[in-house]
């Protein structure tokens, strides 16, 4: 049966952890690895009480920095990433992400909201290959050049580099799924900022495969 590192990075998450590492938990899929991206609050210390192992980063790396951390301490063939901010989500939905790699129907999948939110939802959709929930072959993330320095463009990353291998991505529905937005935890002003960060990075890199 194949086995997965659940890796779930996170980075001040501690209102909104506990039930995205319950779930997975009850999944029963492999590990469940936390990594906190240098966390000024206790999402590290609420991830232990929540029964996830974890890995507390010294210095803040992005996302795409706490993703390969995680994976480089993996020892799974497979790994599969959640969001720590995601509302709704059960043991099912994960299996459900992991159900196509353990039939041998793809080796990635890529998870969609849908029935959730309708921002949320509309926003999954529209930028599919920005999704967080996803499964990958761990030795394509350890080899893609330059992820460390990625951040949040770590995910559309990871997709171009799945069609250019040619491996087959399987898209997963998600019923009931959504997500907190980051105007929700850190305010209209600085949760916009954010966003605009991440844009920004994610235009960056796509420039950057362009030249």
């Amino acid at each position: 049966m194949v086995k997965f590192t659940l890796i779930i990075p996170a980075y001040n998450e501690e209102k909104n952890i506990a039930p995205v590492i319950d779930a997975a938990l009850k999944s029963q899929l492999g590990q469940v690895l936390v990594v906190s991206d240098a966390s000024t609050d206790r999402t590290a210390q609420v991830a232990r009480a929540s029964g996830a192992e974890v890995l507390e980063l010294p210095h803040n790396l992005g996302k795409a920095g706490a993703m390969l951390e995680g994976a480089k301490i993996s020892t799974t063939e497979h790994l599969l990433f959640l969001d720590a901010d995601l509302t709704g989500l059960t043991a099912q939905h994960i299996q459900a992400l992991a159900s196509p790699v353990q039939q041998g129907q793809a080796r990635a999948t890529v998870g969609l909201f849908s029935g959730g939110r309708t921002s949320t939802t509309l926003a999954s959709w529209m930028t599919r290959h920005w999704s967080g929930q996803r499964v990958l072959p761990r030795d394509l993330l350890l080899g893609l050049e330059g992820a460390a320095h990625l951040r949040y463009a770590i995910e559309v990353a990871i997709t171009d580099a799945l069609k250019k291998t040619g491996i087959k991505i399987k898209y997963v529905t998600l019923h009931g799924v959504s997500q907190v937005t980051k105007e929700e935890k850190q305010g209209l002003w600085k949760g916009a900022q954010a966003r605009v960060r991440m844009f920004r990075q994610i235009l960056k890199y796509h420039l950057g495969q362009r030249s």
